[in-house]
């Protein structure tokens, strides 16, 4: 699933395919096909798994050459998230979780908006 989140003023590309949960486990050390199984995630956890997953869909968007993602750690993480402001990050978290679990997210204005606007 492929797609642009609105965090700010900055629209990142996010990618999730099959092979995320396993560069998760390459960059933070932890299993992100157990941390979901368990059922055990409380909502810090769940917030920090997000944050994390956001990094990880991003880069994998971003680098073509996969084999950067190996050289991925947590120190690019937070290299990467003090771009943006933490309440806009905040704000992105459910479209970046949207887009990890493979539903489409939008950030353009719906259809009957930009009608109601060109009256067309």
């Amino acid at each position: 699933m492929y797609n642009v989140i609105k965090i700010g003023e900055a629209d990142v590309p996010m990618l999730a395919m099959a092979s995320v949960d396993l560069y998760y486990r390459n960059i933070f050390h932890e299993d992100a096909i157990k941390l979901q199984a368990s059922n055990e995630l409380d909502e810090g956890d769940l917030i920090n798994f997000v944050m994390r997953m956001g990094f990880v869909m991003a880069k994998f968007a971003e680098l073509k050459d996969r084999k950067e993602m190996n050289k991925l750690n947590e120190d690019c993480f937070l290299d990467w998230l003090d771009q943006f402001d933490r309440t806009d990050y905040l704000n992105a978290l459910a479209n970046i979780r949207l887009t990890y679990e493979g539903q489409a997210v939008t950030t353009s204005d719906a259809k009957k908006n930009n009608e109601e606007l060109t009256g067309n």
